[in-house]
């Protein structure tokens, strides 16, 4: 069958327009992470320091950023990439509710492995690991169910396979830190018996308190700076 010149002008048009309109969200994309990497790489001082190849983290992130196709994807990208840099303290300023919680201001625990085992080394006295009953020098075996190992893979820097303690303590900080949108189920042994604990994730800081029930006797009360507040009042009534 034939196409009248009419008929091909109008299928060349919207061909053209569905392809430039493709190529400018990828280009959208990948304009933005170039920009990202060109800042780090100008203005992020222990690149270096940290034995950071910067210019292979741009290598195997742009192949990725061509396959974007929506934000979300561009957010879990961006914190990809600030995995190489194993640095809690380099954070984005959005996130998702599948992102992992910020360290350090979001820790509350510090594991450490010690040959085969992971021990609880510290705590942060008066927050979710604490107050559920963790103790320093307990040997975790699970997090949320799983080995530790197999989930510290998903955080380790790609740029390299040669991973230094400081790459390994910075993967064990985010996987216990946890992820917004899961709560922490935390298995330990402790004089031969397993336990398992479900410390208190502390949500939202614009609340003017945050309260939950942990146990059938204790129950968890925090008062965001919020004293001066007289709502608070009737907050704290509907929390007791």
């Amino acid at each position: 069958m034939k196409l009248s010149l009419l008929t091909k002008a109008i299928f060349t048009i919207v061909f053209l327009f569905l392809t430039k309109n493709n190529i400018f969200a990828q280009t959208k994309y990948q304009k933005d992470f170039y920009e990202f990497w060109s800042d780090i790489n100008k203005h992020y001082a222990y690149l270096e320091r940290q034995n950071i190849d910067w210019n292979k983290v741009k290598e195997i992130y742009s192949s990725q950023v061509e396959k974007v196709k929506n934000d979300n994807e561009f957010i879990q990208l961006l914190e990809n990439t600030l995995n190489e840099l194993y640095n809690g303290h380099s954070s984005l300023s959005t996130n998702l509710n599948t992102s992992n919680r910020i360290i350090p201001s979001w820790s509350d625990l510090r594991v450490e492995k010690n040959g085969n085992k992971y021990l609880i080394k510290d705590l942060r006295k008066g927050f979710g690991a604490d107050l559920a009953g963790l103790k320093i020098g307990m040997q975790v075996t699970l997090f949320n169910g799983k080995a530790i190992d197999e989930q510290l893979k998903s955080f380790l820097p790609r740029f390299t396979d040669h991973y230094s303690p400081k790459m390994y303590q910075y993967v064990l900080d985010m996987l216990f830190a946890g992820t917004h949108d899961k709560k922490r189920v935390i298995t330990v042994v402790e004089n031969g018996e397993r336990k398992t604990f479900e410390p208190v994730s502390y949500g939202n800081r614009n609340e003017l308190l945050y309260y939950k029930i942990i146990n059938g006797n204790t129950a968890y009360i925090k008062i965001n700076n919020s004293l001066g507040n007289n709502n608070l009042i009737a907050e704290f009534d509907t929390a007791l």
